[in-house]
């Protein structure tokens, strides 16, 4: 027995060194043998690597479940979130990166240049994923590039795909092109195996969508989905083909390719359901099927299922009836979508979008500036081509404007010459009509309430649909009331021009006594209270005064439309509209002449050439010794005033250079010569206003004298606003204090500007606060009402004052008044900064800073806003 337990100890003892110098033997990572290769491959795949890729996948997944598909945009190729998901997933991908690193370091058995273990270029271009994931590029092209020297497998293919994607996300495109065509020449070699090509297909691909080429996006995804084992990401890739189809105008693959993802199993509903409306949106007379598509998305609009996304399917059946020519029924499909898009601001927005494009191509701009105005409060700042899409309704609400002037305008001249009975029973009908408007919108609105109570979703759509807004004094139902009340007492009189009573409402939305600029700053007559009959009597030019000052409004809106029409609108039918009745309403007006003028230059424009000679003899038979009638009638004499008009703005240019460069003896040599060319009212205006501010910089003699015939004779320019609040502030208390105080002490100038500057710095002077606002982002009558409501808030004892003015094109400068030096107008500023008018957030609607009263003038002149940036960091803003 004593000889057994020896001998068993001794096998033991045998077996545990044979173990331990197997196992020392092993870790040796320079020993190229069976036993250590399949030591370190099995530590590598089942310990580091597996917990390396499993927290990978982890992170992967949690960035497929946080993204969310924008289905009114082509879908993203790859899954990959933001840089905020990205952040959010950083966590894991270091793990990922710790643990394929340490995989490496401990499994690596690279003999003589010569790597044994499979597993260590697995953790290098794991390693290269969570580099990018955690969006640090450069190391990731690094760590790929490296790969593809060392390592002659599949994923040297993979790694040059993850390169071009690396350089899609730096915005290096040129790079990640020349990465893609090598990969090119790889797949006709036969070099890359499926799960490569469909990678390299995809990067190609995503590289054509981010170009905005469409078609070759298209044919890369083509090539990528029957190399992809999902089924539910070959559904995914075939519907984003589709999309590109119908981006690049290709309907005919794209209503194929929508219905190929119909028949797919790895299609959930909701893309089953994006891929019906789809076809709708990209189908093709030529390929058919409509009546079929048709009857689908009627179907679906009864599944309950389907509810939330009704306004998309009503927008789908637009889409579908403009292309079958059916512009009506698209129009009345637009609109219920529309109606009912309450949780989708983007739906309604484009259902917007649609209407107001198939308006202004009908010329209905009326109802054009509606839509217009919807869409682009509905839709992100974002979307493509917002811009545009803004200026648009921005140049359509000024139209629309002009048009309500007219009508409203007119209905009040044609209620001016009723007897004063007629007027009160005018006004007293309604008044009544906005009564029986408010009690049945009272009525409609405790029946909603009741049926929403009793029916759930069906009644709430219901009483949408009933419900249409009124009781405001603007809505659009409010402004028709009371027309059946007019045409049932006067009767519905052909009166050509004359809208009359159908918008009475607007007859107490503008004070007669106010003039044409007030137009534009809001409506100062506005009454209160709508049921009030003298405010709407007070309105009716019922004086000589009042009538003129109504018929110059008119004047003025007929005048300003036919411009718009015809420099922004290139509608030349509708501008010869408007100027023949400026004409015809209001013959003898100040406008007259110049609008025969436009009119015979639109008749040669459309090579209506009888209409345009019988215009031109209007014009001289009416204004025989006007310039314009000389120009028509003498060829000659018409180029000697263009010459001269040629002559005199080379002029000012000369001594707007002169001006910023200091010499103004020119500036006051050219001016005097102004006179013998000739100029318009703008160029005069700019050159009194120029030579003003060049008055002020030398010895300031007749420096308010020019100011003051800025104001009085140039009120319709763009330097009328600039010269006002310049002249206005030679008058405050605080000008009055600076100019008897002290030098401004050495310490306060710090010398001269860091660079060659215009602007001077004087903190004892005036000093304005100065917004310069987008106005495509935003609405200067919001902010200066938001101005106005702050210093009456918190600076009413001040006085301050807010106005704005034209600026450049898309910008005007809205501005506060006065403040007595630099140190109180820092104040206000950082008082106001960090409020709800002016915050962080909105750097990009606007731009604020404080600016002298002498430097003002150079900044609008001169209208070089990073040299005042440079000047005003360097004096105002403290280091």
């Amino acid at each position: 027995m004593l000889n057994l337990l020896i001998k068993s100890r001794r096998h033991l003892f045998l077996w545990l060194m044979a173990t331990v110098l197997l196992l020392f033997w092993g870790c040796s990572t320079q020993n190229n043998s069976f036993v250590n290769r399949t030591y370190h491959t099995v530590n590598a795949k089942y310990n580091g690597y597996f917990n390396a890729r499993e927290a990978y996948k982890e992170a992967l997944n949690q960035l497929n479940e946080n993204h969310t598909d924008n289905y009114e945009e082509v879908l993203d190729i790859f899954r990959y979130g933001n840089e905020q998901d990205r952040t959010a997933v950083s966590g894991n991908m270091e793990v990922a990166y710790e643990k394929a690193s340490l995989v490496i370091r401990r499994h690596s058995m690279n003999i003589r240049g010569v790597e044994h273990n499979k597993w260590i270029d697995e953790s290098f271009f794991l390693i290269g994923r969570s580099q990018f994931f955690r969006q640090e590029y450069n190391l990731a092209i690094l760590t790929f590039e490296y790969i593809i020297r060392e390592y002659d497998t599949d994923r040297s293919y993979d790694s040059k795909a993850w390169i071009a994607k690396a350089y899609h996300e730096m915005g290096r495109f040129e790079q990640a092109l020349q990465m893609l065509e090598t990969l090119e020449r790889r797949y006709q070699n036969d070099l890359l195996n499926g799960e490569s090509t469909a990678l390299f297909r995809m990067t190609y691909a995503d590289y054509y969508r981010r170009q905005g080429n469409y078609q070759r996006a298209a044919r890369q995804l083509e090539m990528a989905v029957s190399h992809l084992a999902s089924r539910e990401e070959r559904a995914r890739l075939t519907f984003i083909n589709a999309q590109l189809y119908e981006h690049s105008g290709d309907y005919a693959a794209a209503q194929q390719t929508y219905a190929r993802v119909l028949d797919m199993r790895g299609a959930g509903y909701r893309m089953r359901f994006q891929a019906r409306i789809g076809m709708a949106m990209a189908y093709d007379p030529d390929v058919g099927g409509g009546g079929r598509i048709r009857e689908e998305l009627f179907d679906l609009l009864d599944e309950d299922r389907f509810a939330g996304f009704r306004d998309q399917i009503y927008y789908a059946l637009a889409q579908l009836s403009l292309r079958e020519g059916n512009e009506e029924e698209a129009v009345e499909l637009f609109r219920q979508s529309a109606e009912i898009s309450e949780e989708n601001p983007v739906q309604k927005g484009l259902a917007h979008l649609r209407l107001g494009e198939i308006f202004f191509e009908r010329g209905d701009y009326l109802e054009a500036s509606e839509s217009y105005s919807e869409a682009v409060s509905n839709l992100p700042s974002g979307y493509p081509d917002f811009d545009r899409i803004s200026q648009r309704q921005e140049l359509l609400s000024a139209l629309s404007g002009y048009e309500l002037i007219i009508q409203r305008e007119d209905s009040l001249q044609y209620l001016a010459g009723l007897p004063d009975a007629e007027q009160i029973a005018v006004v007293d009908g309604i008044i009544n009509e906005i009564l029986e408007q408010d009690r049945l919108e009272e009525e409609t609105e405790r029946e909603r309430r009741r049926e929403m109570q009793e029916a759930g979703q069906r009644a709430r759509q219901t009483g949408m649909q009933q419900q249409d807004g009124g009781g405001y004094f603007y809505n659009s139902s409010a402004m028709s009331r009371g027309r059946d009340e007019f045409f049932g007492r006067y009767g519905d009189r052909p009166l050509e021009d004359y809208w009359r009573i159908s918008n009475m409402q607007m007859m107490a939305s503008f004070d007669m006594e106010e003039d044409w600029d007030d137009m534009d700053n809001g409506d100062p007559g506005a009454v209160e209270d709508i049921y009030d009959k003298d405010a709407y009597l007070a309105n009716i030019p019922n004086t000589e005064a009042q009538m003129l000052a109504s018929k110059r409004r008119m004047m003025q809106a007929f005048y300003q439309k036919a411009i718009m029409f015809k420099d922004h609108l290139r509608d030349r039918e509708s501008a010869i509209e408007s100027f023949e009745k400026l004409i015809r309403r209001l013959p003898g007006s100040e406008r007259e002449m110049h609008a025969y003028y436009y009119l015979y230059n639109l008749y040669q424009d459309i090579g209506d050439y009888n209409r345009a000679e019988q215009v031109k003899n209007d014009l001289v038979t009416t204004y025989p010794d006007s310039e314009l009638a000389r120009m028509l009638s003498d060829p000659e004499y018409g180029e000697q005033i263009r010459q001269r008009q040629s002559a005199a703005d080379r002029l000012y240019r000369e001594s707007y250079d002169a001006f910023f460069s200091g010499r103004h003896e020119v500036v006051r040599r050219n001016y005097q010569a102004l006179d013998s060319l000739e100029a318009s009212k703008e160029l005069k205006a700019r050159f009194t206003y120029l030579h003003a501010l060049s008055i002020q910089k030398t010895d300031g003699d007749g420096y308010r004298e020019e100011l003051e015939r800025v104001v009085a004779e140039f009120e319709d320019t763009p330097v009328h606003e600039p010269a006002r609040l310049l002249l206005a502030s030679l008058d405050s208390p605080e000008r009055t204090a600076a100019s008897g105080s002290a030098e401004v002490p050495e310490r306060e100038r710090r010398g001269e500007a860091p660079v060659d500057s215009p602007y001077t710095f004087d903190p004892e002077q005036i000093h304005f606060f100065v917004v310069v606002l987008n106005t495509d982002q935003e609405d200067p009558a919001s902010l200066n009402d938001a101005l106005a409501e702050f210093n009456n808030q918190t600076r009413e004892e001040d006085g301050l004052s807010v106005s704005n003015v034209y600026f450049e094109d898309g910008k005007q400068l809205i501005t506060v008044t006065n403040f007595p030096g630099k140190e109180s107008s820092l104040a206000y500023l950082e008082e106001l900064h960090g409020t709800e008018v002016i915050s962080e957030s909105r750097t990009g609607e606007m731009e604020s800073f404080v600016i002298s009263v002498d430097n003002y003038p150079v900044l609008y002149q001169d209208k070089e806003l990073e040299a005042y940036r440079t000047f005003f960091r360097y004096y105002y803003v403290q280091e």
